[in-house]
């Protein structure tokens, strides 16, 4: 009987591998493809079962070396994926992928649902089999010790499992033993009944028919999940009849298909989860087909290399020893990233106590950066009050004379902003007035030794190629030879910084989406060559209307109601993003978390008045989120030391 059920419940099991892997390529264009766990999970427990409980009186050894090979593949691509994750991936992320990797590795301890876009997101399933495969081997000894009745307790542990998981299928990932259940007593079943007659193949052939409709046209988990259990006992059981589509494949086909796309699902979800990161782009469906044959190829080249090194060793000692090696390596490569990101969460948790530390609890950016982080912090002594004053919020800010030139002044100026470490990392701030309002910010980091911090900046120009388009013609030319200047002196001077930052009003940005990139390209490249870094801030949001004039209009207790709604903030296309992806060496940095949550951008924001005018900061406020531009800047990596 193992003989013949075997092969055909391996190759049903790579069946269902295969369908995920595509599910996870195509997710749009079979949205039903997780119908497959559940199929793949009742062949596995009826692989299981066979092994170790239909056939409990052949040696043990056997089976687990198996099964340690089985786990080989997929804690050498947690390897890989934990290279490849400080390799391409941004610096932010590390410590969320990184901690998957880690608890991925050790899996067979912990399962639980990770994060969609995590690169080993669909690893909970390895960590699954696992544990079932460790509950089979607990039943193998209690069925050494019951004259009968290890039927009824798997039937009780497989009932006891679905109303766990029933309760919730989200978060008691780790109770869906139930399928694996369901396929031990398939395995019981067909020990004990009588050879599937031919006459069930075409039961057989439907139910695939069936599987593949329900992959390319049904979507919900709880619904999957049940008709994939039901199509895994029926394919289990009618997939042993002669002339059934696994039966047709043979045997060997079956077997080693069943290899190639367990190496095959170990690889794609982390393939195609990092691959945009290494390419900066989205991947079309060309790249992901080519890329599935990536996967394929790489996978048979795993396989043939495990099948080699078993035929040297053959031991469940050395295979033991393998998997444990490996495992071992999949923790430790996780260490200096690990690590890093705790560098920098330690280094601006300090830096944002330090240049914090003469302003009230909570007070303007802090108190919205501490609802970021998930962490809500609340002053009364802020509550209905604003600094500046409402009716000095429109005149609030800094000319910063000496890093300005005016819309007809070309020269550039470059001024310190009051750095008085010279062994503070060194940086640059360039852009237009958008920029300046920034630059408050900076000086805070830089009067208190955090930076060394130039500035420069000219009005309505930014730092760019592309032509500014303006009803004054001696503005327009000013402006392109400030930047003819600018190109010039940056020549001379970049390598001088650690980073360049820059911003600017995207609304002067103007023209054809390519060509604003282009403009920021050209400009930036020549900088990026000289390998010093460039960092591109968003531009910060833009309101319909004046927020200051309704704070004067409204009675502090109602401020809120001066906020502007999320979907009201005007949608000004951002060029610097495109930007950045495209030059080498180049980050974004998103500020808005600090000027907007999920539903509205207030108007007062930890006791401080946000806006100056509909587009401009106000000075104020902008010396508020001198911590979290440090912090986002940190996060992307340009501060080595």
């Amino acid at each position: 009987m193992r003989g013949r059920t075997e092969p055909v419940w391996r190759g049903t099991a790579g069946v269902a591998l295969a369908l995920l892997v595509l599910g996870t390529a195509w997710p749009g264009r079979l949205p039903g493809a997780a119908i497959a766990v559940e199929i793949l999970l009742v062949c596995a427990g009826a692989l299981l079962g066979q092994v170790l409980l239909v056939d409990r009186d052949r040696p043990v050894g056997p089976s687990i070396a198996a099964g340690l090979r089985l786990l080989v593949v997929p804690l050498l691509v947690l390897v890989g994926v934990g290279i490849a994750v400080q390799r391409w991936a941004e610096l932010r992320d590390w410590p969320a992928m990184l901690r998957d990797v880690r608890e991925a590795a050790v899996g067979a301890a912990n399962v639980g649902a990770m994060a969609p876009d995590s690169p080993v997101s669909s690893f909970w399933l390895v960590a699954l089999l696992v544990q079932s495969a460790a509950v089979v081997l607990a039943l193998r000894w209690l069925a050494t010790r019951l004259a009968s009745g290890i039927e009824t307790v798997v039937l009780l542990l497989s009932a006891g499992s679905f109303v766990w998981w029933a309760i919730d299928p989200a978060g008691h990932l780790g109770a869906r033993f139930w399928p694996v259940g369901l396929g031990v007593l398939v395995a019981f079943a067909v020990d004990r009944g009588r050879p599937v007659p031919g006459r069930l193949a075409p039961l057989a052939w439907a139910t695939a028919v069936v599987v593949g409709l329900v992959a390319a046209t049904v979507s919900g988990p709880v619904l999957l999940s049940v008709l994939g259990a039901v199509a895994g006992i029926v394919a289990a059981i009618a997939g042993l009849a002669p002339g059934s589509p696994v039966r047709l494949l043979g045997d060997r086909v079956a077997t080693w298909g069943a290899a190639l796309a367990w190496a095959g699902f170990c690889l794609a979800g982390p393939a195609l989860r990092l691959a945009p990161e290494a390419a900066g782009r989205d991947l079309g469906l060309v790249d992901r087909a080519q890329l599935l044959v990536v996967i394929i190829g790489v996978a048979a080249v795993t396989v043939a290399a495990i099948a080699v090194v078993r035929a040297v060793v053959a031991h469940g000692v050395a295979w033991s020893a393998l998997t444990v090696g490996a495992l071992v390596a999949a923790v430790l490569v996780t260490v200096p990233g690990t690590e890093r990101a705790e560098a920098i969460e330690a280094d601006v948790a300090q830096v944002q106590r330090f240049v914090t530390a003469d302003l009230p609890d909570c007070y303007g950016a802090s108190e919205i950066g501490a609802r970021a982080a998930g962490e809500p912090c609340a002053n009364p002594d802020l509550e209905g009050t604003t600094d500046p004053a409402p009716e000095l919020i429109g005149t609030n800010f800094e000319p910063f004379i000496g890093c300005w030139s005016q819309p007809h002044d070309d020269e550039v100026h470059v001024c310190d902003l009051g750095s008085i470490d010279d062994e503070a990392p060194r940086v640059l701030v360039v852009g237009d007035s958008h920029a300046r309002v920034l630059f408050g910010a900076f000086r805070r980091l830089a009067q208190r030794g955090v930076l060394t911090v130039d500035a420069t900046s000219k009005a309505s120009c930014a730092w760019s190629t592309h032509p500014i388009k303006d009803k004054d013609a001696a503005r327009v030319a000013s402006c392109e030879s400030w930047r003819e200047n600018l190109a010039a002196w940056l020549d001379q001077h970049a390598t001088d910084y650690d980073v360049i930052v820059t911003t600017a009003y995207s609304g002067r940005m103007v023209g054809p989406r390519e060509e604003q990139v282009n403009g920021l390209v050209e400009a930036w490249e020549p900088v990026a060559a000289k390998g010093v870094p460039i960092v591109a801030l968003r531009d910060n949001p833009h309101v319909k209307s004046d927020p200051d004039q309704c704070l004067l209009a409204t009675d502090p207790a109602d401020w809120d109601d001066c906020a502007t709604a999320r979907e009201d903030v005007i949608n000004q296309w951002d060029a610097f993003r495109p930007a950045a992806e495209r030059v080498e060496g180049a980050r974004f940095v998103d500020m808005w978390r600090y000027f907007c949550d999920d539903e509205s951008c207030p108007a007062v924001i930890g006791g401080v008045g946000v806006h100056r005018d509909d587009n401009h900061v106000s000075a104020r406020y902008a010396e508020t989120l001198a911590p979290f531009v440090y912090r986002e800047i940190a996060w992307t990596g340009v501060f080595r030391s």
